[in-house]
């Protein structure tokens, strides 16, 4: 009973910092939306000269980006935790699909001035799965290891098959995840420790996405990590077999219960 009031409580003060987070990352957008527009609305008075309107709308633009994909991930994580998250189950190539969201990061990584690397073989078999869900996994790694890794420093995308399981690792220079949060990566409401996540906007919710996305794919995460070191989190998914039917259906599935391998060291390169 002592460890059920614990873990309730536990909780329930990661909701209310999840809350509180949340209404800092919905305000922030909806103000910068609100106050910029009005300035584009008032340009006859204000003066401004083509070059100040077209960077005040791309502010408007970023902004509602960001939070569009902030609501989005609310919804997919209510969706997942309720058990209605829908799957279109059916072969994919996952190479293309890994190469596809790698570029689609690229620029923001060239923009901060990290690295972006790419280690897969070309002749990765096939998976049996949501494609689309399973670049969600990919954009959601591979943007995390971006913003948490400072310029200078290096994010490596590799891909490797290892027992009938494609393995996927996004490994990053960034600062690290301390041994006590380590065990609670991937939890809902859940933000690493204070001293450095808020030098990082963010929800909080893009590994819990991921975490649940691998279990309805029969998968698992693991995450390596060191303090001021770096982080490497892999993701295994079993492959497309001889004896997988073939079959475009949607199907609903149900979260799998699974947690996540921690082991507090960065995986080093040969």
């Amino acid at each position: 009973l002592e460890q059920a009031r614990m873990d309730a409580e536990r909780a329930d003060a990661s909701k209310s910092r999840f809350l509180a987070t949340m209404s800092h990352e919905l305000r922030t957008p909806l103000n910068a939306i609100i106050g910029f527009s009005e300035m584009i609305s008032q340009e006859d008075v204000l003066k401004l000269d083509a070059a100040r309107r077209k960077e005040y709308a791309q502010l408007i633009n970023d902004s509602g980006q960001h939070l569009l994909s902030v609501v989005n991930g609310i919804l997919d994580m209510s969706k997942m935790e309720a058990g209605n998250f829908e799957l279109s189950i059916e072969p994919f190539a996952p190479q293309p699909a890994i190469l596809n969201c790698c570029s689609l990061l690229a620029l923001k990584a060239r923009e901060k001035g990290v690295d972006l690397v790419t280690a897969t073989p070309d002749d990765l078999p096939q998976l049996n799965g949501d494609a689309r869900a399973f670049k969600q996994i990919l954009l959601n790694l591979i943007s995390n290891a971006i913003k948490f890794t400072e310029r200078g420093g290096a994010v490596t995308v590799a891909a490797t098959v290892e027992q009938a399981r494609l393995i996927l690792r996004v490994s990053d220079t960034g600062v690290g995840i301390d041994a006590d949060d380590l065990k609670r990566v991937g939890d809902p409401f859940f933000q690493a420790g204070a001293t450095y996540q808020r030098r990082h906007e963010g929800t909080g919710l893009g590994l819990s996405i991921v975490k649940s996305l691998v279990a309805l794919h029969g998968g698992e995460m693991s995450v390596h990590s060191r303090v001021a070191e770096g982080t490497t989190i892999t993701i295994a998914l079993p492959l497309l077999s001889s004896g997988t039917p073939r079959s475009d259906n949607v199907a609903t599935l149900k979260p799998v219960p699974r947690q996540p391998t921690i082991v507090n060291q960065v995986r080093k390169s040969a």
